[in-house]
């Protein structure tokens, strides 16, 4: 990853691109650059292009704005374990910040800037502190709030546990079905009056939540079950891509529940391989859910569940679990280092000495203590995300061994909601693609 900082090679990309390159910073030279559209993507080589990202200071110039330094996230690539962030470059007497990085082609991933005062320098913090992990951890959990989307950035923004973020697509990043026609405003918006309310309060769990129930079916159909479901709701344009899909027929029709997670906390307790969250799921939830289906004379021939991070280890408990209910799982970057937590504090030291998680997913399944030979699964993992592609082959090498159906794919992404929405849509293709319906 490589960093600009010279204003020198300013005008070689604006030369590239066609921008004005009088008075930088001016309202014209502004207008220039928001008509060019940011960020700048250019292919450098068969595998690598740069990407100049320009970012305007609301507060005016060096001389008017408290902003001391820009930090620039972009998922996966920034290291959120380092006292030396990448920063934009401020142009001397202007309200404006750039820096360039060089990645993969075929990268997809989400950014954003976070601008910072002088107080919040990692530098000083350093000076300040004992300059450990946990400093540093503290430190940046203090100015991630700062965070900000690109506001020159032509596509939707995007929302995620991380905060709000820009979409940024490499020129060989692969298509997205549907997403592309989403961001181009092409698709409808679902109506409210089209999605289910459902109230689920839990004896079980001692909790209460409202799911959500969506249809591009108007018959027997797939139940579709996807985890963290408040991230894949009609805002997200989730719900408008489905419908796109499914009458273009590329997914057959279907049933989708949303259940959402109610909080960090109570999200980490119940998709960490908990038996009474799908328990209570199966026993309160999906009765409501056979009566609303039920009052149109339609019923659900299959059930398949989704999700992403704990909710991808999640979806293949489920699975594996309840093997009569569940054959079909979506996993996306199922984080199968479960349950030993010690791998996120020091990973390659544990995976060096303990390649496979005691208690795993993959050790109950390599040892014959769980059956996966009814699955059918599509997982996928991006190769930003260092460890969870071990961790990942791993699960997918010991249900292909045991007899499970895998249709596996390393995208070139991170652990990102922008990654997951292709990888959701793939999911579906594969595991209820249109010709099922016939």
């Amino acid at each position: 990853m490589n960093v600009l900082n010279k204003e020198s090679t300013l005008p070689a990309w604006l030369e590239y691109f066609g921008v004005c390159q009088d008075q930088i910073g001016s309202n014209v030279w502004w207008q220039s650059v928001s008509s060019a559209g940011v960020p700048f993507v250019k292919e450098e080589s068969e595998q690598t292009s740069s990407v100049l990202f320009v970012w305007q200071d609301p507060h005016g110039t060096d001389e008017k704005s408290s902003i001391a330094s820009v930090l620039l996230d972009v998922n996966s690539i920034t290291d959120h374990h380092s006292w030396e962030p990448v920063c934009l470059h401020r142009i001397s007497g202007t309200d404006v910040w750039f820096g360039q990085l060089t990645v993969d082609s075929k990268w997809r991933g989400s950014y954003s800037f976070i601008p910072i005062e002088e107080n919040q320098l990692p530098d000083l913090v350093l000076q300040a502190g004992d300059g450990s992990r946990e400093a540093q951890r503290a430190w940046w959990m203090s100015v991630a709030g700062n965070q900000i989307p690109d506001p020159l950035n032509p596509l939707p923004v995007l929302s995620s546990g991380w905060g709000i973020s820009s979409p940024l697509h490499l020129p060989k990043a692969a298509t997205e079905l549907g997403w592309q026609e989403w961001d181009r405003g092409e698709l409808n918006a679902i109506s409210a009056s089209r999605v289910n309310s459902i109230d689920w309060s839990s004896k079980e769990l001692g909790n209460q939540r409202t799911a959500w129930l969506f249809s591009t079916a108007t018959s027997d159909a797939p139940l579709v079950i996807l985890l963290d479901g408040q991230k894949w709701g009609a805002p997200s344009g989730t719900l408008s891509v489905l419908q796109y899909l499914t009458d273009t027929s590329k997914i057959a029709p279907a049933r989708y529940l949303l259940v959402p997670s109610i909080d960090g906390l109570t999200r980490w307790k119940e998709l960490s391989c908990h038996h009474p969250f799908w328990q209570s799921l199966l026993d309160e939830l999906l009765p409501i859910v056979t009566s609303i289906l039920a009052k149109d004379d339609c019923s659900a021939t299959d059930f398949l569940v989704a999700g992403q991070s704990l909710g991808g280890l999640s979806a293949l408990y489920a699975g594996i679990t309840f093997p009569d209910v569940f054959s079909k799982v979506i996993s996306l970057s199922g984080s199968f280092w479960w349950p030993d937590k010690d791998r996120m504090v020091d990973p390659d030291n544990v995976i060096a000495s303990k390649p496979i998680p005691a208690d795993s997913l993959a050790e109950q399944i390599l040892n014959d203590r769980v059956s996966v030979s009814h699955l059918k699964v599509y997982q996928s993992v991006g190769t930003g995300e260092e460890d969870m592609c071990v961790y990942n082959e791993q699960t997918r090498q010991a249900i292909k061994g045991k007899g499970g159906c895998v249709r596996y794919e390393v995208f070139c992404g991170g652990h990102d909601w922008l990654s997951w929405r292709s990888g959701l849509i793939k999911g579906l293709l594969f595991l209820i693609p249109a010709d099922m319906a016939d």
